[in-house]
């Protein structure tokens, strides 16, 4: 070393501690590679000369940058960095704020001062064949990306002036984290000869394209060497199948193409150095034939061949259309626009070429030729070369508008606003070239990319490896040849997207100047590997990569292990998808690469489809919050009488309101994915994943033995629904006046909306089961596979027989899984890998481990976990309110709870695992108790799955004591027993499981009532238990001074209670509509019910039955009462009133129908009264001002309001109907401008009031007022006293005595008792009336 310094003598003390850096840094890091001979001295003199002669200065040295080995720099450098030699201060600054220009949320690489020193070589220095070049020294080598590449340059020590480095995150557990060099500038030669290099032999006689296409298709070419030139028009990526490395190429002249195999280990690096549009020449090729595609020769390499590069015909840059507008700057890189492409393709891995047909093993030909094989590609292939669509809109002739250049095809693309979602159809792609920039990484992992802010870059279908290996970051500059076109594909990418087969090439042009998070791609990544193995389509799979980032984030690792979520993912498309198409098994890589015309899984395509969006929980509740506003309509809520209602009686109205769609309803198909979890607070089911919860009314199918809740096994499970009903429930509280201000929301004092989704278990697809779930399905294949006569079977052929995977997969996965049917043979060994995978992974577990979820730590079985159980079947289950509990002498006071009765089928037993819900075994059973079961607090999660007549298995873990599930009776002060049946607490941590019993111990379910069992008279019960579907439900006044003495108590349960709300639900007859009858409940003192509205069947369970004093039966709710709601649907239309005589009705009035339709004539008008009152307090209104004086009322508001009285006769009775301001215009027969004038007139007099008086219509004020004479006329006509046909009810009234009249017969008197006449309210009128000209006309005479 003092040798060496001592000639820089002259330089001063920092140049020289330089001096004596790049001398260490030689000897230790570069000479232990150097060529023979080579000594230190020299080796530090050239790169010192060589460092003077990149920065132009020969005065000074550049004492500002340090040298680093390799080693060094993967070490210590975790951040991205540039460095130069060439650039000063202010070049870096103005570069790096026009690259920070071009992408704002992007910032510059910083700049570090660094002189790397190294040799470039291939793999094969590191015992590799992955066709990367790498910078190498003796401490280590470093992966590298170069824009020019030249074979002189490997095994060649060189400088480089200009470089990025991108560190990477370690690819995954135990492996150690790297980066790789981004080489800008033109890397120059340290030493003028290779330290290791080959020039090979003389070219030789060089063939063109046009002459070696016929030799090939000559017999007896087999076997020959030629040396061919010609220029590139495809570059195919590096593929690796057997764990050997290739690559193709193809050379063109004119229209003439020869397709060139790399195989040989030496010359896959020429992968670097070959880009389309290059002219070469490659020696010693050796013709040859593949057996993965028969019938045809191809030119391979040999260990001798050597590539070339030859002068161009042309130069591309002329041709190529940039399509960006703006400039980029060209101090980034040391020459002009590469006209190079530089595809970094690495090999890829086994995992992703296990699935393609074919191998790289060449066979030289026979000398007869060979017949070919029958793979003619079909008639749609050929179509593709003539640019013909499948339809007349060609993508590039309708869809878009574009620029394209005539000789190299490379587009400039405009992409238009969003246009809507167009009908599924199919096109064929276009193969074009494309240079752009890149502006973002849309999906890394999936191999998503953006380009100009508008063009997508779909790269799965070419091996990762071959995607750059983290070079296409945002700001990077690429070329793309050989892509396909396609023109909205699916509507959750971009509307522009370019994807890459076997035969497209992609080269990075410049490398980004921006600093952004790189990470080690997966060779084995979960989305490419099911993008093979289902062989999908372009759509499906960008609707797959979509739903794997959903799921992705909504449920990893929380629920689901990151491993797994791609298989998830896969069984959602499968739903989404409902029928799986015919699809080739395999591709073949000959086919795709070689053949003309061009066939591949890219060249059709469908548009817009899969459309379904998959939506998170929080974004569905977000939807149905807004939706349930914005949809509302006031007017809508009201019936046809609302014009003549007061402020007390049209608000009501208002107080609740529901909107019920459908997730098909919109004009996009929605999905839904969730956990099935249990709501401790509200004691519902919910459906939630890591964003919100949902809460959700779950029934099962209609049945006839009335079971219809869902079991416990499906806690826990992850699920799909595709099919559901959103219901939005509203509830207001509004002041209007009257109907005429509801268009003013300042009346509206309070509102708030309670959303959640109705669902039915047999729409669910299951996509993760839980253990629970696991154990049914097996249990449901092995009664199938019996059933088939496979008792003889192997148990592994019946689904297995252990473990949580127990050799089935979701329910939803599949038809197979779906239908419990077996998989073919063929699969049973990949199917038993990916449950033993799943088991290892922890997927059920993972469903299970929340903190709300009863069956946490559950799913994952844990070996010799001691636990007790006790067998029990439900008799009885109370409503859910809250009660003062009393679990011990001391009170606890109020909590939520309920009480179940139950039977106990045995004695507790003893396990060393926990059984959960596996078949009962003999041992379980024995005598019989009954016994109470108290719920309380977090423990009535267990009630929406609890089902009269159903058994389940209480389980304790950790614990050998069967006295825990043992019944004690509570004592209370007096040794008096406070409860006949043993009480048994229920623990938090206790678990309820579905059981499925034997033959021998059919469950005894309850039988319940019908509504028209309950209206029957012979009911004799005050407390009943029946079902029916929901008709109507309105929302009760409250009570003035009511208060609930616990509300302050209730208030604090996370709003799960409905404050001092009461409700009447109208429940008709499931199996004859026109009965009904109406139930009252109570909800302000327990956890609001869902589902509650009309179209619903629910169970009424322990409700007070009362008849009214018009022999009306209807249902009073208790504090015991349970309502379930146990199935969806519509309101069926209730059929016409039944016809009824007045004097049968008389006779037997509740007895027969409160609701009927009469025929009958009008006797007289007994009284007409016409009043305007105050909407505020109901006093009469007069002209604009209201008449009440104590208090006085300022009301400004006011409505009309009519009543009539007529008697009415069919022959066979009489009754007296009422009509109310609604039917009283129809049956005064005036029109809406006749009715419209008379309340007018009515307004200055504010009340008028006409009554019968013997056989004439009299009024006790103004007698002699037109108005009045005018009404006492039409009342009097003939007009009015007609045939009509009513649909009347009973009228509610106060029981009076009958009337005792004086009667005479000659001469003789009698005293005789009269029955009170039928009283009925007319709700619709139907006039048998003369013609309207003649019924005014009769009404205009009697008038004057």
């Amino acid at each position: 070393m003092e040798e060496f310094v001592s000639r820089f003598n002259h330089r001063g003390a920092a140049e020289q501690g330089w001096l004596q850096e790049v001398y260490g840094t030689v000897c230790h890091t570069l000479l232990p590679l150097a060529a023979p001979g080579v000594s230190v001295e020299r080796l530090a003199d050239a790169v010192v000369e060589r460092v003077r002669t990149v920065t132009s200065s020969s005065q000074s040295l550049p004492v500002s940058y340090r040298c680093v080995c390799v080693s060094e720099l993967i070490c210590r450098q975790r951040t991205p960095c540039f460095s130069s030699l060439t650039w000063s201060t202010n070049q870096y600054r103005e570069w790096a704020k026009e690259a920070e220009q071009v992408l704002p949320n992007h910032k510059a690489l910083p700049r570090t001062s660094l002189l790397l020193i190294g040799f470039l070589c291939d793999g094969r220095s590191s015992g590799q064949c992955d066709g990367f070049w790498r910078v190498r020294d003796a401490t280590g080598s470093v992966r590298c990306e170069i824009l020019k590449s030249s074979p002189l340059w490997l095994g060649t020590l060189m400088l480089f002036p200009t470089w990025n480095y991108i560190p990477q995150d370690a690819p995954g557990p135990g492996k150690k984290a790297e980066g790789f060099l981004e080489l800008i500038g033109s890397p120059i030669c340290v030493t003028p000869e290779p330290t290791v290099f080959d020039s090979g032999g003389t070219l030789g006689e060089v063939t063109g394209v046009k002459k070696m296409a016929k030799l090939l298709r000559q017999r007896g070419s087999g076997g020959m060497c030629v040396c061919v030139c010609g220029e590139v028009s495809v570059v195919c990526p590096l593929l690796v199948i057997g764990g050997k490395s290739f690559f193709c190429f193809v050379l063109v002249e004119e229209d003439v193409s020869v397709p060139v195999l790399v195989t040989d280990p030496a010359c896959v690096y020429w992968r670097q150095c070959v880009c389309v549009a290059q002219c070469v020449c490659v020696s010693a090729l050796r013709v040859c034939s593949v057996r993965g595609w028969a019938g045809h020769r191809v030119l391979s390499v040999t260990p001798q061949s050597r590539l070339h590069s030859c002068p161009r015909a042309r130069d591309p840059g002329d041709t190529h259309t940039h399509s960006q507008t703006g400039t980029h700057s060209n101090t980034h890189t040391s020459s002009n626009k590469p006209t190079q492409e530089n595809t970094h393709t690495p090999s890829g891995s086994d995992s992703h070429s296990q699935l393609i047909v074919g191998t790289h093993n060449l066979d030289t030909p026979p000398k007869r030729d060979t017949p070919p094989e029958q793979d003619t590609p079909p008639e749609r292939d050929t179509h593709l070369m003539r640019d013909t669509p499948l339809e007349q809109d060609t993508p590039l002739e309708r869809d878009t508008p574009l620029q394209r250049d005539s000789e190299e095809g490379v587009v400039q693309v405009d992409v238009g606003p969003a246009h809507p979602v167009y009908p599924v159809r199919r096109k064929l792609s276009k193969i074009i070239s494309y240079w752009g920039r890149i502006t973002s990484v849309l999906n890394e992992e999936a191999g998503l990319y953006e380009i100009d802010g508008k063009v997508g870059l779909c790269l799965a279908y070419q091996p990762p490896k071959n995607w750059g290996g983290g070079v296409l970051r945002p700001g990077a500059e690429i070329e793309v040849h050989n892509v396909h076109f396609l023109f909205r594909p699916s509507p959750f990418g971009p509307d522009v997207l370019l994807c890459s087969c076997l035969r497209s090439s992609i080269s990075v042009m410049s490398f980004s100047p921006l600093s952004s998070k790189v990470t080690s791609m997966r060779s084995d990544s979960p989305l490419l590997c099911y993008l093979l193995e289902r062989n999908l389509d372009v759509s499906e799979y960008l609707w797959l990569s979509y739903c794997y980032t959903a799921l992705r984030s909504r449920f990893s690792p929380r629920w689901v292990c990151s491993e797994r979520v791609c298989v998830v993912a896969g069984r959602v498309l499968q739903c989404v998808l409902q029928h799986d198409e015919e699809r080739e098994e395999k591709r073949d890589i000959y086919k795709e690469m070689l053949q003309d015309p061009h066939t591949c899984p890219l060249s059709q395509y469908r548009v817009n489809s899969p459309s379904v969006a998959l939506w998170s929980v929080r974004e569905l509740c977000d939807w149905m919050e807004t939706e349930s506003w914005a949809c509302l309509s006031l007017s809508s809520l009201l019936p046809s009488s609302a014009p003549y209602l007061t402020r007390a009686e049209l608000n009501p109205l208002l107080s609740w309101s529901a909107h019920v769609t459908t997730l098909q309803g919109r004009s996009r198909s929605v999905l839904l994915v969730g956990v099935v979890q249990l709501s401790s607070s509200r004691a519902a089911l919910k459906l939630v994943d890591q964003t919100a919860a949902v809460d959700c009314v779950c029934v099962k199918a209609q049945t006839e033995d009335q079971n219809t809740t869902i079991s416990t096994s499906w806690i826990g499970c992850l699920v799909c629904v595709p099919v559901c009903t959103l219901v939005m429930e509203r509830f207001m509280k509004t002041d209007f006046p009257s109907w005429k201000h509801l268009d003013q929301p300042r009346y509206i004092t309070h509102r708030h909306s309670r959303v959640y989704i109705q669902v039915c278990v047999d729409d669910l697809h299951i996509l993760s089961p839980s253990a629970a779930m696991t154990t049914v399905l097996r249990d449901g294949v092995r009664e199938e596979g019996m059933k088939d006569g496979e008792r003889s079977c192997p148990p592994e052929r019946r689904g297995g027989t252990g473990g949580a995977g127990g050799g089935m997969e979701s329910a939803g996965s599949g038809s197979d899984d779906s239908s419990g049917e077996l998989h073919p043979p063929g699969q049973r060994k990949r199917r038993r890998e990916e449950e033993e995978e799943e088991r290892n992974a922890g997927d059920p577990s993972d469903l299970s481990r929340h903190g709300n979820d009863p069956r946490a730590d559950e799913s994952s079985p844990v070996p010799f976990d001691p636990c007790v159980s006790l067998l029990f079947r439900l008799d009885m289950k109370q409503g859910v309110a809250f009660r003062n509990v009393q679990m011990s002498n001391e009170a606890q006071g109020l909590a939520l709870s309920f009480v179940a009765k139950a039977t106990c089928l045995g004695n507790a037993q003893r396990w060393d695992t926990d059984p959960r819900n596996r078949r009962v075994e003999e041992r379980e059973r024995g005598g019989v108790t009954e016994m109470e079961l108290q719920f309380v607090d977090s423990c009535v999660r267990w009630f929406p799955l609890l089902q009269p007549g159903s058994v389940y298995r209480l389980t304790v873990r950790h614990t050998q004591d069967v006295s825990v599930l043992s019944g004690r009776s509570v004592p209370v002060k007096g040794g008096v027993t406070l409860l006949s049946s043993p009480s048994l607490f229920i623990q938090p941590e206790w678990r309820i499981h579905t059981v499925t019993p034997s033959s021998t111990a059919q469950p005894h379910i309850p039988g319940l009532m019908t509504v028209s069992q309950v209206l029957s008279s012979s009911c004799a019960s005050d407390i009943v238990s029946f079902y029916g579907v929901i008709s109507q439900r309105i929302t009760l006044q409250n009570e003035m001074g009511r208060t609930p003495a616990i509300q302050s108590l209730i208030d604090i349960k996370d709003g799960s209670v409905e404050g001092g709300l009461r409700v009447r639900l109208t429940v008709q007859d499931t199996e004859a509509p026109d009965r009904s009858l109406q139930v009252y409940l109570d909800l302000s003192r327990t956890p609001y019910t869902h589902g509650l509205i009309p179209g619903a069947t629910v169970h009424l369970l322990h409700v007070q039955r009362r008849v009214s004093v018009v022999r009306n039966v209807y249902c009073w709710s208790l504090p015991i009462s349970c309502v379930t709601v146990t199935g969806l649907g519509s309101v069926k239309p209730r059929p016409p009133p039944p016809l009824v005589h007045l004097g049968t009705w008389t006779l037997a009035r509740a007895e027969h129908s409160i609701v009927g339709q009469v025929t009958g004539h009008v006797v007289c008008v007994l009284f007409l009264r016409l009043q305007w009152v105050c909407s505020f307090c109901g006093s009469v209104y007069r002209q604009a001002t209201c008449t009440r004086t104590s208090p006085p009322c300022d009301s400004t508001s006011a409505v009309f309001q009519a009543e009539a009285k007529v008697a009415i006769e069919d022959g066979t009775g009489e009754a007296q109907v009422w009509f109310s301001s609604e039917t009283v215009a129809k049956l005064l027969l005036l029109a809406v401008p006749e009715w419209e004038g008379l309340q007018r007139h009515v307004r200055a007099k504010g009340h008028l009031r006409v009554y019968a008086r013997a056989r004439s219509m009299v009024c006790d004020t103004h007698p002699d007022d037109p108005l009045v004479r005018y009404l006492c006329c039409l009342c009097s006509s003939s007009t009015i006293c007609r045939q009509v046909t009513l649909t009347c009810k009973l009228r509610s009234h106060k029981p009076e005595n009958a009337q005792l009249r004086n009667m005479s017969r000659g001469d003789r008197e009698f005293i005789t008792k009269f029955p009170l006449p039928l009283h009925l309210n007319c709700t619709e009128l139907h006039t048998h009336a003369r013609s309207d000209t003649h019924t005014r006309a009769v009404t205009h005479t009697r008038a004057q």
